[in-house]
């Protein structure tokens, strides 16, 4: 521990110490910081740390990607900011001049507090299925309800759980977004779906099935947000305690059931349609594209943007074809991890590339954590990275084209496949091992210059 101590150290202070550091939050890799002066960061000092693998702007974050391990130096570095603040006179924060607002980062920071548990309960509903499917568990069984229930919560409940995550992110109240949320799955509402002739306050009232959805939220939290700031101004302080709550609900439910909700709904419906429709027009073409494109989309943060459209298509049609398409960019890069395993091991017999090459491979196949892969062998290679992208569009194109979707959502990894996560199944693995096997491949044969190339 006294390593990862020493360099947490060195991180914190190359990214310009404590007192220019405004917030600090971890993903599956990553260090994600919010600095008050971006320009402060020692880029090279960073690098040459040895539990560093890359830095990476974006969003208006520094993300310092680190692994696996990133949990471990995320607690320290957050025990350091403590000791060192309450030793130091605090300063002021203040956000840098240099941030702007960023979508990635808003959908980002709404998600990926919930990843682990959605991830979680998707490997429940995937095995209720095959459970199900080879008669080993009855539907109507009472182990069966009870576990869809533990599998369909975080799903249904999706406005509630995203309602906090997003006000937590603009630093306004999280619970107040999340009972925005939830009223809209209240049962005095949800009766009134599917009745006709309402109206409140005088204005027509058509009730909408809200459960499972992301784009109604995403409206409703940043009215909320608006609001939230107004009313801190004008309302004194002694009295924020009720009335900003109380205030909020009263206008933003109905605000929500009557305008917000379903333009949110018809906005989030639109885009799943365009999606659908490009693909409907060449699924060859489209899964080409975003095959070979999307390795490069999580490296920019982008594919955090793709999320409530799968959402959106998982409850439109049962299904996601942008899911069946992007698990073959995860292969393709799993394979580039083994290609250069055996490339180290048959060829330029380096131990220290085939130490790291094998565990990032395993890490990949098995947990489908593959941001080590991206940034300590893709992205510093020019050959790896074009590798990355012809092996992603050529698994793409097949996927899209036998109209493979993913079922739920999910983290690709051996599971996902075991766990029969996709439909139809043996066309996944087909395009999937092919980017796999060509990404092996070409990285074994062709992805290195020299035996000198780490």
């Amino acid at each position: 521990m006294s390593k990862i101590s020493d360099d947490a150290q060195a991180i914190l202070n190359y990214v310009g110490g404590p007192d220019n550091v405004n917030g600090l939050v971890h993903c599956v890799t990553r260090l994600r910081f919010e600095l008050k002066d971006n320009q402060k960061v020692a880029k090279d000092k960073l690098l040459a740390l040895p539990c560093v693998i890359s830095v990476v702007n974006s969003g208006g974050q520094e993300q310092v990607v680190i692994g696996t391990k990133v949990a471990d130096y995320y607690d320290v570095i957050q025990q350091l900011l403590a000791n060192q603040r309450t030793t130091a006179k605090p300063k002021t924060a203040k956000y840098s001049k240099h941030s702007t607002f960023s979508l990635t980062k808003v959908i980002s920071g709404a998600f990926m507090p919930l990843l682990s548990v959605m991830a979680g309960a998707s490997m429940v509903k995937a095995l209720l299925t095959v459970l199900a499917s080879t008669h080993l568990l009855s539907t109507t069984s009472t182990p069966y309800l009870v576990l869809s229930a533990a599998g369909n919560a975080i799903f249904y409940f999706l406005p509630i759980f995203v309602g906090i995550t997003l006000a937590k992110e603009f630093k306004a109240d999280p619970f107040v977004g999340g009972a925005l949320g939830a009223a809209l799955l209240e049962p005095s509402f949800t009766g009134l779906i599917g009745k006709h002739g309402l109206n409140l306050f005088g204005m027509p009232l058509d009730p909408i099935d809200y459960s499972t959805t992301v784009f109604p939220i995403f409206i409703i939290i940043g009215a909320y947000i608006l609001l939230d700031r107004l009313l801190k101004k004008i309302i004194p302080q002694q009295l924020q305690i009720f009335l900003n709550s109380m205030i909020s609900l009263i206008i933003l439910v109905p605000a929500t059931v009557l305008i917000f909700g379903p333009f949110g709904n018809t906005v989030g419906n639109w885009i799943s349609t365009i999606i659908m429709w490009l693909f409907s027009k060449s699924r060859l073409v489209a899964g080409l594209v975003l095959g070979a494109a999307y390795s490069f989309l999580t490296v920019l943060g982008l594919h955090w943007g793709l999320v409530p459209i799968t959402l959106q298509n998982l409850k439109m049609y049962g299904g996601d074809v942008i899911g069946g398409v992007g698990v073959c960019a995860v292969w393709a890069q799993i394979g580039v991890a083994l290609g250069t395993f055996l490339y180290s091991l048959f060829k330029n017999k380096d131990a220290k590339l085939k130490g790291l090459s094998g565990s990032i491979t395993i890490t990949g196949i098995f947990a489908g954590v593959t941001e080590p892969i991206l940034y300590g062998l893709i992205m510093p290679s020019k050959r790896l990275i074009i590798i990355t992208a012809i092996a992603g569009g050529i698994g793409g194109a097949i996927n899209a084209s036998l109209h493979v979707m993913v079922k739920s959502f999910l983290i690709d990894n051996i599971f996902s496949i075991i766990m029969m996560m996709y439909k139809p199944i043996g066309f996944m693995i087909l395009g999937s091992g092919i980017a796999l096997i060509t990404a092996a491949v070409l990285t074994y044969f062709w992805g290195f210059e020299s035996q000198k190339q780490k």
